[in-house]
């Protein structure tokens, strides 16, 4: 039986909207179901892990990827389950690098087919990671613009135009735990599952499928090109820029001398004292929600995961 969990209408209106919209559809086709509104994100994870105790295994999420990040740290055991994903709207960024179908008519009958696709997770500490982890000028940037009322493309510029030269960067010991660690000062940096982070081409060769996150950070930038860079990485150009180190590795470890790391991770701030981050390969059982076969980013022409950090820059081909 399909159980749709749906995101909290304080959160967004439109969860309650495509719930209905699909009921009326699953009604129509006689499929079983349960549907789940909550008034709360945290009565949403309380529905979700009795439900998951109760051995149910077939989830649809009506939501974005906080929503979806907030279900499956929800979840007793995720390898039990399969999971069906429906977007909020058409920009989500976990969704969108799926390119999956985001109208919600089209995708409840697509995961009526039952196609499982599996997918990678990341682990951060002990919580689950679906689309990526950002340390550095692009979460102060963040932090200011979500204050913002209106929130959209010119004032993100604004705020990188105001701002964006004020970070002066952060001290970052890198550990793959099979090499001597490393110390930076880190400008900014982003650990991608997914590529797409707030609607911009984060890491466009993130890879969803091969056991790897992509890991690319720049060192401290001197302040007259800190603007500049932030726009390179609001299109994803950053990879493409000699200043920038990028790496594809399944485990690291990253620690800070003040035990204090401010982190964007899927969507939300949270303060680490230290980041253990791994990949769990093929890990979640994703119902497909398109009608050809699901497309992802192509896999890096080597595995470097088992390399000095040192070693392992990636030389643009292009310069």
């Amino acid at each position: 039986m399909l159980n749709l969990i749906v995101a909290p209408f304080d959160y967004n209106d439109n969860g309650e909207k495509y719930a209905k919209r699909i009921v009326r559809y699953l009604k129509r086709e006689k499929c079983e179901y349960s549907v789940y509104f909550s008034p709360s994100i945290d009565e949403m994870n309380t529905n979700v892990r009795n439900l998951t105790l109760d051995n149910e295994t077939e989830f649809v999420v009506i939501g974005d990827k906080y929503i979806l990040n907030q279900f499956l740290n929800s979840v007793e055991n995720i390898s039990k389950i399969k999971l069906g994903v429906i977007p909020l709207n058409k920009d989500d960024d976990f969704i969108s690098y799926l390119d999956f179908e985001t109208n919600p008519i089209t995708a409840i009958r697509n995961i009526l087919e039952r196609q499982v696709k599996p997918i990678d997770y990341m682990i951060v500490n002990d919580k689950i990671v679906i689309n990526d982890v950002l340390i550095g000028a692009s979460v102060e940037l963040y932090e200011i613009y979500s204050q913002y009322k209106i929130k959209n493309a010119l004032t993100r510029n604004l705020v990188i135009m105001q701002y964006g030269s004020n970070y002066e960067g952060i001290e970052l010991t890198f550990d793959t735990k099979t090499q001597k660690a490393k110390t930076e000062t880190v400008f900014d940096l982003s650990i991608s599952n997914g590529g797409y982070n707030g609607k911009k081409k984060q890491s466009p060769l993130a890879n969803l499928s091969d056991g790897l996150f992509n890991l690319n950070y720049v060192n401290q930038v001197d302040r007259a090109e800190r603007k500049k860079y932030l726009k390179l990485f609001n299109k994803g150009a950053q990879i493409y820029d000699e200043r920038t180190h990028q790496y594809w590795l399944n485990r690291v470890k990253i620690t800070n001398a003040d035990a204090r790391i401010k982190a964007l991770v899927d969507g939300q701030i949270v303060n680490y004292e230290s980041l253990e981050v791994s990949v769990v390969e093929g890990g979640l059982q994703l119902y497909n929600t398109k009608t050809n076969e699901i497309h992802f980013a192509p896999k890096p022409e080597k595995k470097i995961e088992t390399k000095p950090l040192e070693e392992i820059e990636l030389e643009d081909e292009k310069k």
